[in-house]
Formats: structure tokens, C-alpha cells, sequence
């Protein structure tokens, strides 16, 4: 998703966070948030709401590190500085719950159960699976007891932690980063992921489809649950199948109250490699 986007759509929990706690996220999250591009946060609010930041320094290149330090030292009024902090929240809102309160995360899973006709057609029976941002484990415990053998990819460690209690023999929840999967090209009979990737990095884009698909062997699938703007997946020879909304089951006050209502996921891109 994009920066705009993120800071345009931010449920009501972001105000639960404030601008240092970006900088509890992990190396690897920071690396990939500040990379360049339409997700990065602009190094203008990073400036306002931050200055010069170590461990953002220590993720950025030179040119742009140099960019952050020049923008820090202009003057600015106070009012401006908290308006940057508050989009900079809003805008790594996603990334901040996953990171330092995965639990929330968890809770909001749990009432966004993936469409039961959806789950049906994924073909998993006697499969290797490979599951790409498992987070802790909405769509994973689903698949696991089917397939034959089962890898989770998440790269938040508190997620983590939550997912692998959860998964039977024979599947793994194991660290890494959608840019680059610690598989093996063609491992997979099907590769997946659940309401994580678009067409914008760090959860998406062209390096990410790439690397997906060269993780699926010839004649496999990929297949999509709810990934953002299904158009553009679409454009690249995915087929879309929507199961149709279904009602969100009864939802605790505290977890609607700080996600807002959400619809459970029910479309499905695919794509046969």
C-alpha cells in the first residue's frame, strides 16, 4: 500500500502508538520500509517527526541519509511537527502492530476467518505448501492439517512465536522476507498468501510476484487470498474468483473498536505457472 494510502486509511488503534515507537521496529522491518519508493514514508516527515535518528540513519543510503539530516535541521513550528508524526503512525500503522502488539493482531485474525469456499479450493491435499507473510496463522492452521508438507514465512518474530504453537507435524514457521524466500526455485506445489501483498513494495510489487512464482514449480499454483488492488494482479495473468462477503462474525467491542468493522477476506487471485 502506499504511504498516502496508509495515512488516508488508518484504522482508530493508530493513535494507541506515537512516532518513537517506529523506531522499536526491527532492523530487517526498517530496512524494507525505507527503501525507496510510493510506500516509503517521505524523508520530509521522517525529518519533522523524528530529526536525524540513528537507527533509521543506520537503514538509510548516503544520499538519502544526507537528505534526512539536511531536512532536520530546518525550523519548523511545533503544529507541524505533530501533524508529521501523527501520518507518520498512520502511514506504518500495519507495520507497528505486527511488530509491538502482534496479539492485536492475533484478536483481529481471528474475527476475519478466510470464506469457507474459498479455503475449499485451495489445493493443498498431499501438497508442499509455501505460505508467504503467515502472520500468526489465520490461513496456515487451515492448510496445514491437508497439505503433506507446510512452510510459513514470517518475518515478525512475535508473530512467530504465536504461529508455530498452532501448526501439526510436518510444517514450519520459519523467518524471512517476501524479496527474498529462503526456498529453493520450484519447491512448491502451491504458493500462498493471506490479505499481505500488493503491487507496491515492501509487500508487493514486481521483485515480489517474481520471487513467489520462482518458488512454485511448473505446473503449480499461486494462489492469493485478498491481496490489495486484485486489477493489477489481474493484469498479470491472475484470475480472480470472489466468493462473495460474508457477514464478519460477532466481533469483541475492544478489537472493533480499535480496527473499525472489517470484512473477513473472499476473494481469490490464481494463477497456474
Amino acid at each position: 500500500m502506499r504511504y498516502s494510502e496508509a495515512v488516508a486509511t488508518a484504522p482508530p488503534g493508530c493513535d494507541s502508538f506515537q512516532a518513537g515507537d517506529i523506531c522499536r521496529l526491527s532492523a530487517t522491518t526498517l530496512a524494507l520500509l525505507f527503501r525507496a519508493g510510493a510506500a516509503a514514508p517521505p524523508l520530509g516527515d521522517v525529518a519533522l517527526a523524528l530529526g536525524v535518528e540513528p537507527r533509521i540513519l543506520s537503514v538509510l543510503g548516503p544520499a538519502s541519509a544526507a537528505d534526512l539530516k539536511r531536512l532536520a535541521e530546518a525550523p519548523a513550528p511545533e503544529p507541524e511537527r505533530e501533524a508529521a508524526r501523527k501520518r507518520l503512525v498512520r502511514g506504518l500503522f500495519w507495520f507497528l502492530v505486527y511488530e509491538l502488539a502482534p496479539e492485536r493482531w492475533d484478536a483481529l485474525a481471528a474475527v476475519e476467518p478466510v470464506h469457507p469456499d474459498l479455503l475449499a479450493r485451495l489445493p493443498c491435499d498431499g501438497a508442499r505448501v509455501l505460505e508467504i507473510a503467515a502472520g500468526s496463522g489465520r490461513l496456515t492452521v487451515a492448510m496445514a492439517p491437508r497439505a503433506r508438507l507446510l512452510v510459513a514465512i514470517e518475518p515478525v518474530a512475535g508473530l512467530r512465536q504465536l504461529l508455530a504453537p498452532r501448526l501439526p507435524a510436518q510444517s514450519w514457521a520459519v523467518a524471512g522476507v517476501a524479496e527474498r524466500l529462503p526456498v529453493r526455485d520450484g519447491w512448491a506445489d502451491l504458493v500462498t498468501a493471506c490479505a499481505s501483498l500488493g503491487p507496491d513494495p515492501p509487500l508487493g510489487g514486481e521483485a515480489v510476484l517474481a520471487e513467489i512464482e520462482r518458488c512454485c514449480r511448473p505446473g503449480g499454483e499461486v494462489a492469493l487470498v485478498e491481496p490489495e488492488s486484485p486489477h493489477w494482479f489481474e493484469a498479470r495473468g491472475y484470475e480472480r474468483v470472489d466468493f462473495g462477503a460474508l457477514p464478519a462474525p460477532d466481533c469483541d467491542p475492544a478489537v472493533e473498536a480499535f480496527f473499525g468493522r472489517r470484512t473477513p477476506p473472499h476473494q481469490l487471485l490464481r494463477k497456474r505457472i
